[in-house]
This record gives C-alpha cells, structure tokens and sequence, in this order.
C-alpha cells in the first residue's frame, strides 16, 4: 500500500476499509482479500449513507460516507481517467509486475447512476497479488501437449494479467491487448488472432471473444468465477466454474471445480475421453447387431428360413460384443476425441454390417446351390459372422496395448472352443469340404470388403472434416473483414 502525497497510509488503509464494508454484502473475490486485511490490521471502517457497488462495466466501487465523503477505489484508468493515468504509474512503479494495483480516491459525490462526479482526489494505491498455485504451469504445458490453444480474458490491467499468465506457463503472454480499445467489432475480431491476454474486458466483449473464436471453427472452453463471466461461460462449449465462484457462474456451467484447483482439469479431460472414445467403441459393436440382423431379417423374408438359431446368437452376442464392449469401456483411454459421436460409431459400424450381411447372402445362395441343410447354413454363417466380428474388433482396438491383445485371444478362443469343444451345445455341425471351401472364401473376401470399406469410410469422414474445418475459417474470416 502506498499513499500518495498530502495522505498517508492510515487514510488510505481506512477508506479502503469503508468502501469494501460499504459493500460486503455483494464482495468479490478482491474486495474478500482486503476484508481480511482490514480484520488482520483492526480497521474500522466509518458509516455510510450509500454503497456503490463494484461494476464490470465501471471497474470501481465506492460509497458515501455519513460525514458526506465520497470514496472510490478500482482502476485508475477508470477512476482517474486516462488523461491522469500517469499519477498512478508513478505510484505503482514499486510494485511487482504481477501485483494487481488499485487506485484510492476521494470525489465529490456519486451521480444518480452511480457516476463518479467533478475530480478525484487521489489518496493511494494498493496492490494485491493473485496466488500462483505451483501446478499451474505444468497444468499449462498439459494442455499445451493436448493441442489446446490457451488464451487468458480478465477485466484486469493488460500488462499486469501478462506478467502472472506469463509466470503460469501461458506462451505468448507478451502478446496482451487492451479490450478497452476495441471499441469496433472488426478491431475485437483482428485481435482474437494477434493476442493471447486480454486484460480490461467487460462481459459483452468476453462473450464476443468466444463467438468470435467459434466462428473460426474452434471449440471454447471458459473457466470463471464471477458473475461477470456468465455471459461468456454460457456461450461457450464446455464451462467451467469454481465452487467458491458466484452462484450464477456455477448455475451455467458444465463443470464446477469443488476444491477450486484447476490442476484438477487433465483428470477430468481423461475421463471425459475414456468416457467418449470407449463408448464409441462399444456402440459400434452393439450397432453391428442390430443392423445385419435388421437386414439379414429382411432378406429372410424373400429367401427364408432365417439362419440362425437362439443359442448360436448367444455365443456370437457373448464373444463378438458382450465381452468386448465390457473390457473396451471400462479400459483407461487417453486419446483425443475426434469428429462427432454418431460418424465415428457410423464409420465403425456400418461396414461391419455390410460385409456380415454379404457374407451371409452368399451363403443362403450358394448353400441352397450345394444342398447345404439348414444346420450346415446356420454353422456356416456363425463362423462367417465371427470371422467379421474379430476383424471389427482388431481394428476398434488400435492402437493394440497388452490388454486389447488379451481381449482379442480370449474372443478367438471362446469362438474356437464354441465351435469344437461345445459345438453340439451351440448347435455348431461338423464341417464338410463343400462347407470349408464356403468358410474360407466368403471369410476372406469379407474381411478384405469390411477393411477396405473401414478404411474409405474413415478416411471421406476425415476429409469431410477437414473440408468443414476450413470452410468454418474462411466464414470467420470473412466476418471479420
């Protein structure tokens, strides 16, 4: 704290306690840590007629004392006005960088709309330093690693906000702008690619950054604490608030961090893509089910009987999805979520389908062809649809780890042992030579048309994504012009 000339420390300590006693009632996070202060040092603050809460918009509070004193605090471009912005720079040169410096004055008074009226009387200024905490770096260079772009939004002073996003582990922090400067949409657009800090922001401009972020086809994530961060933290894709934040902050978010450390983020990111990427794996294997067999019943009607029997459905039901989506969606999975939900499950699982279902056509025509019984059919398509079933599984499972391997013997076995040790249990018939040869063929040449059709499908949905990626960034750009 320090005191300007003509005042001293006393005063300015004493005001500071008046104003934010003035308005504890609605204290933010700054105004708690000078609470303390004034309860650690005895201060007691003086009677007040009228409170002036603190205001995004405004970036100051202040109140009327009862012996008729005007006080503000807040930010001195906003308090002093730009034109005496220096008075408090020579002040603030004893500070850290890091330090956030209020400015401390006396008014005439306070307009109706809360306005401060005729000049301020400068007493002080004081300074509060926000906590590092000793994981944030490391939280920074995870998202880093993750492909995340960081950017920090604060109402704070600009070069202030750069010095603590810079100890944090943000790059580019030196690249800081002023929000109170884009007074024009096409300036808020240009600076949401030249800046990662913006410091002096106010809630419309947060939420038009992220808009404007969208518009390039980005996916926002917003962290906040304050009331003055609801509009942001709605627009954005993914919200995350701190318990100690405002009410409404957490209300509208997504994710409320209960112990208020942000360090917290990659375990949730962790278990938000094991969630997501082993749900994907695991419908697609129940998908594969419920379309061949849709199909497959379709076909039947034309060309009956239907080709298998309850308990050999069990045995594939078992093997080819019930064990597989148990491992496949409880296993740890760090990898990055890509596209969307349903396209992925689509592209996994409707090549799967199509190979079973061509398989099994061959095998009704060319089984009535070779007099095949209805046993030796419904033997024969068990084996087909086990075979596709193994593939689909081999290629949900890259990349292969030591459990996916295990996962992939055990499905082999239960099928082999299904189909020789227990055969007559699943109704499984002997193979002839005829039936061999069908085996071996149709097997062959489905698995090739499932991989071939796994790999088109994967790569046009890439393509097309990559093509919505870039039609997204002319957009943006294009409304930034």
């Amino acid at each position: 704290m320090v005191a300007a000339s003509g005042s001293d420390v006393g005063s300015v300590a004493s005001a500071l306690a008046t104003i934010v006693s003035a308005n504890e009632a609605d204290a933010n996070e700054t105004a708690r840590a000078i609470l303390r202060y004034a309860a650690e040092k005895g201060l007691d603050p003086v009677p007040v007629l009228r409170a002036v809460p603190f205001s995004s918009a405004r970036k100051y509070s202040g109140c009327v004392t009862a012996d008729g004193r005007a006080l503000v605090m807040g930010a001195a471009a906003f308090v002093l006005g730009p034109e005496r912005a220096r008075e408090a720079d020579a002040l603030t040169s004893a500070f850290d960088a890091t330090e956030r410096v209020l400015v401390v004055g006396e008014c005439a008074s306070f307009s109706g709309d809360d306005a401060i009226e005729g000049d301020v009387c400068l007493l002080g200024c004081v300074a509060i330093r926000d906590e590092i905490r000793p994981t944030a770096p490391d939280t920074m260079r995870y998202f880093l690693e993750q492909g995340v772009e960081l950017r920090v939004i604060s109402g704070d002073d600009p070069r202030t906000v750069s010095a603590i996003a810079e100890r944090a582990g943000v790059p580019h922090a030196e690249r800081y702008v002023d929000a109170s400067t884009l007074d024009t949409p096409e300036k808020l657009d240009a600076a949401v690619d030249a800046a990662r800090v913006f410091g002096r922001v106010t809630p419309q401009q947060k939420r038009d950054l992220v808009q404007a972020l969208h518009r390039r086809g980005r996916i926002v994530a917003m962290t906040g604490d304050g009331v003055n961060d609801v509009l942001a933290l709605r627009e954005a894709d993914c919200s995350v608030a701190m318990a100690s934040g405002s009410a409404a902050a957490r209300n509208v978010s997504e994710i409320v961090l209960a112990d208020n450390d942000f360090a917290h983020m990659p375990e949730v990111v962790a278990e938000g893509r094991r969630s997501i990427n082993n749900l994907q794996r695991s419908a697609s294997l129940f998908l594969v089910k419920t379309v061949f067999t849709a199909a497959l019943a379709l076909v039947c009607i034309v060309m009956p009987p239907y080709p298998f029997i309850p308990i050999q459905m069990s045995l594939l039901s078992t093997a080819v999805i019930g064990i597989p989506s148990f491992v496949l969606a409880l296993e740890p999975n760090h990898e990055r979520v890509r596209g969307s939900f349903l396209a992925n499950v689509l592209a996994r699982s409707l090549p799967a389908s199509a190979a079973i279902l061509a398989a099994l056509f061959s095998e009704l025509v060319v089984g009535r062809a070779l007099n095949h019984s209805f046993d030796e059919i419904s033997t024969v398509c068990t084996i087909l649809v086990a075979f596709v079933g193994v593939a689909l599984i081999w290629r949900i499972s890259q990349p292969l780890t030591a459990l996916r391997a295990a996962l992939l013997a055990l499905i082999i076995a239960i099928v082999a042992l299904g189909c020789t040790v227990f055969a007559s249990f699943f109704e499984i018939m002997d193979l002839t030579g005829s039936m061999g040869v069908v085996i071996v063929v149709a097997g062959l040449v489905a698995v090739a048309f499932f991989n071939w059709m796994y790999n088109r499908s994967l790569a046009g949905y890439e393509t097309n994504e990559h093509f919505l990626r870039l039609v997204r960034r002319v957009e943006g750009k294009h409304d930034g012009e």
